[in-house]
């Protein structure tokens, strides 16, 4: 199995079918990443504190704040992490906000497939 150099990610979704969905397709292409879950902003933030994290999976709808606003705090706490977002339905203004915001690398439709992630990872 080809290893991505990433070797730590964080899934931010409120949704528990996602994470279950998310951690099994990633650890299906590369078993030794490890696998981190919150379902709130305010808890992966004060994660992201003490740990460090290649990349972020985070939805764009969540409790407490948005993605975006999520992308704009990780700034503070995680500058070196890769942010990608993830929506159920992405629209044509949130790809444009995507490429001209400089901490967000992404944005995919929910649920991530197998292809996804692996773009998501350069593999």
């Amino acid at each position: 199995m080809k290893s991505s150099g990433i070797k730590k990610v964080l899934l931010l979704d409120d949704d528990k079918i996602q994470r279950i969905l998310v951690e099994k397709r990633l650890l299906k292409i590369d078993s030794g990443v490890g696998f981190v879950y919150f379902d709130t902003p305010g808890r992966a933030l004060e994660f992201l504190k003490y740990e460090s994290v290649d990349l972020l999976l985070v939805d764009l709808n969540l409790p407490e704040m948005s993605g975006w606003e999520f992308a704009d705090e990780v700034e503070k706490v995680s500058p070196n992490s890769i942010v990608v977002l993830q929506s159920g339905a992405v629209e044509d203004e949130e790809i444009l906000r995507v490429n001209a915001h400089k901490r967000i690398s992404g944005i995919f439709e929910k649920p991530l497939s197998e292809s996804d992630l692996r773009s998501i990872l350069g593999l």
